[in-house]
C-alpha cells in the first residue's frame, strides 16, 4: 500500500466534522482500486461503507461492500441498491462512480459528499431546531431531490435525517440501500420485502410500518416527519425511541404527532404531508409550490445554503415552473428586505415613470 492510512485523530482533517470511525481489525487496506482510509456507520445488509480514494491528494468516494460470505438474495438485494441509485440523475444525489458486483465482495462506489447528516448538525448547535429560514431550505432542497428520485421511478423508503446531508453546496439524499424501483422495466435483483425495507421506524410511513406496497407518498409522508424533527430538534412522535413498531403505528393512526414547534408558514405543508391515508398527501410538486409560496418572505440569516438550481432541473414543466417560482421569490424578496433593493426599485419605478410621461408628452405634441 503506497499511503499509510491516517489515523483515528487525523480523521477529522481528512473528511471535516462528520462522524467516522477509524478502520477496524480485519477490515481490508484495499478495495479494488481505492485505498480504504475510515468507516462510516455499517448499511443495510450487514455492508460495510468505507470512506477511500485512489491516491492522495484525490477525491474522496463512498465505498460500499458485502462481505464474501453474503448469501445469493443478499446479493441480489444489493445489485438492486447501486441499480436503482444509478438511475437517478441528480445534482442532489450522491453518483454512483463505480461497481464491482460480481467480486468475491461485491462493491459499488459513490461520491463522497462532504458535509454533516442532519441529525449530526442539529446535535452540534447550542439551540435547538432550525429556524423559519433554515427550515425553508432543508425543505425545498429535500422536496428537490425526492422529486429527482421519483422521477426515476425510485422511492428512497428511508428519507430520515441520517440519510440527509447538508454541504456547502446544499441538500443531498442518500443512501438508496432499501430503496424500491416503481417503473415498468423489470429490474435487477428482487422485491424487498416489509420486513427487509422496513428503515427507520421513526420516519416510515403508517403504510411502510404495516408492510403494504409503498408509492411516493411514503417518501412525502417521511418529509413532513424530517420537517417537523428538524423544526424541534426532537422527534415529534417518540423522543425517546421507546414505542414498538405497533405502539407508534397506533400514535400515527391517533394523529398524536407534535407539531408546535413547525413554524406557521410551515405547518400546513407539514399537515398534509403527514396525513395517514397516503392517497389524501399532497404530491411533491404541489408541497413544492406551497412550500415556496408560503415562505417566500422569510430572510433570517442560515447556516444552510440556499437551493441551487442545475439544469437538470428544466427536464419536466413542474420542476421548470418550480425553478422560476424559487427564484422570482429571491428577487422579490431582495427588492423587500434589502435597503438598497428597495431603493434600486423605487428608483427603476421613478424613472419608468419619467419615461412613461416623457413618450406621452412628446406623444400628445406629435398628435395635436
Amino acid at each position: 500500500m503506497d499511503e499509510e492510512v491516517p489515523p483515528s485523530e487525523a480523521l477529522t482533517n481528512l473528511v471535516g466534522t462528520r462522524r467516522v470511525h477509524p478502520i477496524e481489525q480485519g477490515d481490508p487496506a484495499q478495495i479494488g482500486p481505492y485505498t480504504v482510509l475510515c468507516r462510516l456507520p455499517r448499511g443495510g445488509q450487514g455492508a460495510d461503507v468505507f470512506v477511500a480514494r485512489t491516491e492522495a491528494p484525490g477525491p474522496l468516494v463512498v465505498v460500499k461492500c458485502l462481505p464474501s460470505t453474503a448469501g445469493e438474495l443478499t446479493r441480489r438485494r444489493f445489485v438492486r441498491e447501486v441499480d436503482n441509485a444509478a438511475r437517478i440523475k441528480s445534482p442532489r444525489v450522491a453518483r454512483i462512480v463505480a461497481r464491482e458486483l460480481d467480486a468475491a465482495s461485491p462493491y459499488y462506489v459513490q461520491e463522497y459528499i462532504p458535509g454533516l447528516p442532519l441529525d449530526e448538525f442539529l446535535a452540534q448547535r447550542e439551540r435547538g431546531g432550525l429556524n423559519a429560514e433554515e427550515l425553508r431550505r432543508i425543505a425545498i432542497g429535500l422536496l428537490r431531490a425526492l422529486r429527482d428520485a421519483h422521477a426515476a421511478k425510485v422511492v428512497h423508503r428511508d428519507v430520515k435525517p441520517g440519510n440527509i446531508i447538508i454541504s456547502d453546496k446544499g441538500v443531498y439524499l442518500v443512501d438508496f440501500g432499501i430503496s424500491r424501483y416503481i417503473g415498468t422495466e423489470r429490474p435487477d435483483g428482487t422485491v424487498t420485502s416489509g420486513l427487509a425495507g422496513f428503515g427507520s421506524k421513526l420516519f416510515a410511513s403508517p403504510e411502510q410500518l404495516q408492510g403494504l406496497p409503498l408509492t411516493e407518498a411514503s417518501d412525502v409522508y417521511s418529509w413532513g416527519m424530517v420537517i417537523a424533527y428538524a423544526a424541534g430538534a426532537r422527534h415529534p412522535v417518540d423522543p425517546e425511541d421507546e414505542l414498538s413498531p405497533a405502539e407508534y403505528w397506533m400514535e400515527l393512526r391517533a394523529g398524536r404527532i407534535d407539531l408546535a414547534p413547525v413554524p406557521h408558514n410551515l405547518l400546513d405543508s407539514v399537515t398534509h404531508a403527514l396525513r395517514f391515508a397516503p392517497e389524501r398527501r399532497q404530491s411533491l410538486s404541489d408541497l413544492a409550490r406551497d412550500v415556496e409560496q408560503s415562505t417566500r418572505w422569510l430572510g433570517q440569516t442560515s447556516e444552510i445554503p440556499a437551493p441551487r438550481t442545475a439544469l437538470g432541473d428544466f427536464r419536466s414543466l413542474d420542476s421548470v415552473l418550480e425553478a422560476t417560482r424559487y427564484h422570482r421569490s429571491r428577487l422579490e424578496r431582495a427588492i423587500a428586505d434589502t435597503p438598497i433593493g428597495f431603493g434600486a426599485a423605487l428608483g427603476g419605478a421613478v424613472l419608468l415613470g419619467a419615461l412613461v410621461g416623457l413618450a406621452l408628452t412628446i406623444l400628445f405634441y406629435i398628435v395635436f
